[in-house]
């Protein structure tokens, strides 16, 4: 227990560089940090190499005082936070016995493929926060999982565009960016489609290696219209929903987690995954009318502010209260 009776959650990281995983782990341990009756402690595998990622670290996970630990030390009332192959320190650590109640944060449908490492770790106990129904169903379907799978969808920490009267990006035309490609994902497919704008005197800026974050923000939001490149599969996809935020207009594709908050023709553009959908869908996005596009774009700030933080520490802190009720759940 830590101080004043509250109950502490137990997370663990090993951290080499910013990824959508790490930042989504970061908002959960805020989250603790938030609760009244919970307090965070965690413990990391090794240091980044460079100061620039100890930075980073130290800013996703603020660990002074009590917070930080060397290794995990659970009392009896503790709770163990497991996200990834996390249960790799639970076995490393001789913890694997504790009856703590886990939680095990689900952030992807790989989870439920057959023979994977991950896949084997859906028949250990656990109350199973999702970050998308389509996650959660993924692996229930695989009717391996013991206790309860929840759905928590993703929240975004991006601050939405100023509006204009009309409830559109304020100063929107002026943005000194045409078209940006974030491809990072997918770079092969994201190279040829700048090839395709090349050609067709389309002015973007072809992005397949990682920005700082806050550069990258900075990014999409002189940008008009951005075309996020998702894995064929993902968890959820953050990048369509901070590009949304940003106020640029979003062109992306199926990746199975995003069903449930991309919505074609209404909060941005489908394509499908080759350069010729890409190149005609971007281009309708740059062409759109104005109506047409002021409609996507509070379509699109509605779909963000459906996800915000806030909601997500909301839905994170009733399952906190129920935790202990959940994980007596078979």
């Amino acid at each position: 227990m830590s101080g004043g009776g509250a109950r502490t959650v137990w997370f663990y990281r090993e951290y080499r560089r910013l990824t959508g995983g790490h930042l989504k782990h970061s908002h959960y341990f805020d989250h603790v940090q938030r609760t009244p009756g919970f307090a965070p402690r965690i413990a990391f595998g090794e240091a980044p190499r460079d100061e620039a990622r100890v930075r980073e670290q130290a800013r996703l996970w603020p660990s002074g005082g009590r917070v930080a630990a060397e290794r995990w030390t659970p009392q009896r009332q503790d709770l163990l936070f497991l996200a990834g192959v996390d249960w790799r320190y639970l076995e490393r650590s001789g913890l694997q016995g504790l009856d703590n109640p886990r939680i095990n944060f689900v952030q992807h449908v790989r989870h439920a493929h057959e023979g994977t490492e991950l896949y084997g770790y859906l028949s250990e106990r656990a109350v199973r926060i999702c970050v998308s129904q389509e996650v959660a169903d993924a692996i229930v379907a695989t009717g391996r999982t013991r206790g309860p799978v929840l759905a928590i969808p993703n929240g975004v920490d991006v601050v939405p565009y100023r509006q204009a009267p009309d409830g559109t990006p304020a100063g929107f035309g002026a943005r000194p960016r045409a078209v940006t490609i974030a491809g990072y994902k997918r770079p092969d497919l994201a190279r040829v489609l700048s090839e395709r704008l090349n050609a067709a005197r389309i002015e973007h800026r072809l992005l397949v290696d990682f920005l700082d974050r806050d550069a990258y923000l900075a990014l999409i939001a002189e940008s008009r219209v951005v075309v996020c490149l998702p894995r064929a599969e993902e968890g959820f996809y953050l990048p369509a929903l901070e590009a949304m935020a940003s106020g640029a207009v979003v062109v992306t594709l199926d990746c199975i987690g995003n069903r449930s908050f991309c919505r074609h023709d209404d909060n941005c553009l489908i394509a499908a995954p080759e350069p010729g959908s890409l190149l005609g869908e971007t281009r309708r996005a740059l062409a759109l009318s104005d109506a047409k596009r002021g409609r996507m774009h509070r379509q699109a700030r509605a779909t963000t502010a459906a996800h915000s933080l806030a909601a997500e520490r909301a839905r994170f802190q009733a399952v906190l209260a129920q935790i202990d009720q959940l994980w007596r759940t078979q």
